[in-house]
């Protein structure tokens, strides 16, 4: 076996060196032929041996791909001189990394393009160009290229379209634009299911799990993975699983998974040897398993690999990999306790990442460097790099949140509409109840003659009238779950149906170059998704009642002039989801009423778990209310429908109000 595949080792090498002697010859032969040549013959010949060079050899194409360009534009053969250089902007994001080169190649193009008369050579131009700027970190530049792709792609209907869309999607997400990133990863992942391109397809589910991924839904982004590494195994010629092993590792390390972080970056490397991108992927998923060693007291073995990383630095620690590598040698460092040799590395690393503007890394960078100066004892600085670190976090974890204003103004709009009658039915029977059996007591006991009689009358009455409350009570929950299904319904049926078609007008309204109707109907997308995400509570569903509450507070805190003082402790595993959600909506309606009525200036609430119960405190410094006055003349549900809410919940509502001093509401929630 050993001398079979030494032979065929040796056949290889002597293929691959044959081909390299060939296209030198094809190369010398061409060359010698455009010294003779002029005008249109030369630029003929110099079009094909750059193409040639370019796309069929491995031999250095940067020289003749500007000569061919500058000659071309000479001879005012703009589709030549545009073809080539998208060439050469390829080849500087991908090979040469050379992106102020790049920059003056698309400024020296541009007031050319309006001559290229091929839709199929702009298309092509415009995504090279998207793609350098994408790896140059300019992420604002990247997208508009990438419209003007989608543009011209658009006009020859080119197989290009849900790449581009694929393409966008990832720059939105790591531009931290992930309402935009999914409707992009969305459209391309229909446009590859309808053409069967499988490949692309599980890339771009890849793309859609990182999406996932850092907007915190991680049980979604693991799914998506499950389903990608099953797709994958399936379509044999899918050779990147290595990926989707790395991908999962940073989610591993998010949730605090480490050992599972470090089996999927063990995957990762496994997989990696059969990929056809082997040389691109292993430094970054050999360096990453370095941090994870390096963070999880693996020391030796994190040393041992840092070593071989700069063993060969060409290979590992230099151009595209230079980021990968800082960061495993800062993480051994640090874990060395070795902390000024880590604050340099961690410097150049957070510098590296700023040139790129990818948020997330920068957030993370900054972190490290508060963990080092404190280390240190430099608390100044510290102090600087936690309060950057601090700020990224918070405009991401901004970025991720689902906006839901809007619902609050739609959603008792939409109960006062359709439930009305019920809910007025329902609590005029609740009183009516309780006034019976008031007036029962009253009576009989007034009555000395017939105190046996009476005695056993109220008994019975009142029974009676338990026993009807409690199905009026019954009645009134059950008309408030109905209410939950049918928002959930029909938030569900604005998403799937009417959004789908007001995207397509969308679309075509841009297509149709009229601004007003475009933005029409942009408008008019915005709105439903508004209100589809109002009626369903996604952040409540997707990460738990502590998250849902904060994000409510941030959206009203972001939208209207009340000053916000919170302490919120995260209750989540003591509540299940029906628990959450009547939890939810009782705070809902409290910061509903501040809102609407109040004439607040400033609100505190305090969420924190007690010995046996959860209690949420809310104070206003409004104008107050008469509370008796307000049950007994208001027409309002909102008060009576956060009643009802407390009752199911076996709850306790206590509300304080003074007039002109403001008001205070506690619940208090047995668990």
């Amino acid at each position: 076996m050993k001398v079979k595949f030494l032979v065929s080792l040796l056949l290889v090498s002597i293929s691959i060196f044959a081909q390299e002697e060939n296209a030198l010859q094809k190369k010398q032969q061409l060359e010698t032929a455009i010294q003779k040549a002029q005008g249109a013959k030369r630029l003929k010949l110099l079009d094909s041996l750059a193409t040639y060079i370019y796309y069929d050899t491995n031999l250095e194409c940067d020289s003749i791909l500007r000569t061919t360009i500058k000659y071309a534009i000479k001879l005012d053969s703009v589709n030549v001189a545009t073809r080539q250089a998208s060439n050469l902007i390829d080849y500087i994001a991908h090979s040469s990394g050379k992106f102020d080169e790049g920059k003056q190649i698309i400024a020296t193009m541009k007031p050319l393009l309006a001559k290229v008369s091929s839709p199929k050579i702009l298309d092509n131009y415009y995504t090279n160009v998207a793609n350098m700027y994408y790896y140059a970190g300019d992420f604002e530049a990247s997208i508009k290229a990438y419209d003007k792709a989608y543009f011209y792609a658009t006009q020859y209907n080119a197989t290009t379209i849900g790449l581009i869309a694929f393409r966008k999607g990832v720059v939105y997400v790591d531009n931290g634009e992930f309402g935009k990133a999914s409707l992009s990863l969305a459209d391309a992942i229909s446009y590859f299911q309808k053409v069967k391109d499988t490949l692309k397809w599980i890339d771009a589910k890849g793309s859609v799990s990182i999406l996932y991924s850092k907007s915190g839904f991680y049980k979604e982004s693991k799914k998506e993975r499950e389903e990608q590494i099953e797709l994958a195994k399936r379509f044999k010629p899918y050779t990147n699983i290595g990926v989707i092993y790395f991908n999962m590792a940073a989610d591993n390390n998010k949730a605090g998974f480490q050992e599972e972080r470090i089996a999927n970056l063990k995957l990762a490397l496994k997989n990696n040897e059969t990929s056809q991108h082997q040389t691109f992927f292993d430094p970054i998923f050999t360096s990453a398993l370095a941090v994870a060693y390096a963070e999880n007291d693996s020391i030796a073995l994190a040393e041992k690999i840092v070593k071989k990383l700069e063993a060969n630095p060409e290979k590992y620690t230099t151009n595209y990999n230079e980021a990968s590598y800082l960061e495993a040698k800062k993480s051994l460092l640090f874990a060395k306790k070795e902390y000024e040799q880590a604050l340099t590395y961690g410097e150049t690393y957070l510098k590296l990442k700023q040139k790129g503007k990818q948020f997330e890394e920068i957030q993370l960078a900054e972190k490290f460097l508060f963990d080092v100066y404190e280390q240190i004892g430099d608390k100044e600085k510290a102090l600087y790099h936690f309060k950057n670190y601090t700020h990224i976090k918070d405009s991401i974890g901004n970025i991720q949140k689902t906006r839901v204003l809007a619902y609050y103004q739609t959603l008792y709009e939409t109960e006062k509409r359709d439930l009305t009658i019920e809910n007025q039915e329902a609590n005029i029977a609740l009183l009516d109840s309780k006034n019976k059996i008031k007036n029962q007591w009253m009576f009989f006991g007034g009555s000395g003659l017939l105190v046996l009689f009476g005695f056993v009358t109220v008994i019975r009455s009142r029974n009676f009238a338990k026993k009807k409350q409690k199905i009026q009570e019954k009645f009134t929950q059950d008309i408030i779950n109905a209410q939950e299904e049918e928002r959930t319904r029909v938030a569900l049926e604005l998403h799937d149906s009417v959004g789908q078609q007001l995207m397509l007008i969308t679309r075509k309204s841009k297509n149709s170059n009229d601004a007003s109707m475009e933005a029409l109907a942009k408008d008019t997308l915005q709105n439903v998704r508004t209100i589809s995400q109002g009626l369903h509570p996604v952040v409540l569903e997707r990460l738990g009642f502590t998250a849902g509450i904060n994000d409510l507070i941030t959206t009203i805190d972001t939208n209207t002039e009340l000053f916000f003082t919170t302490e919120i402790e995260n209750v989540d595993a003591y509540l299940d989801n029906k628990e959450a959600l009547h939890l939810y909506r009782i705070q809902q309606e409290i910061l509903n009423n501040i809102v609407k009525h109040a004439e607040a200036t400033a609100v505190s609430i305090d969420i924190r778990k007690g010995k046996s119960t959860i209690e949420i405190i809310v104070e206003d410094n409004g104008k107050g209310f008469d509370y008796e006055k307000q049950m007994q003349f208001s027409k309002s549900l909102g008060m009576k429908s956060l009643l009802e809410r407390t009752k199911i919940l076996k709850a306790n509502l206590t509300i304080n109000s003074i007039l002109k001093k403001g008001t205070i509401m506690q619940v208090t929630f047995p668990i």
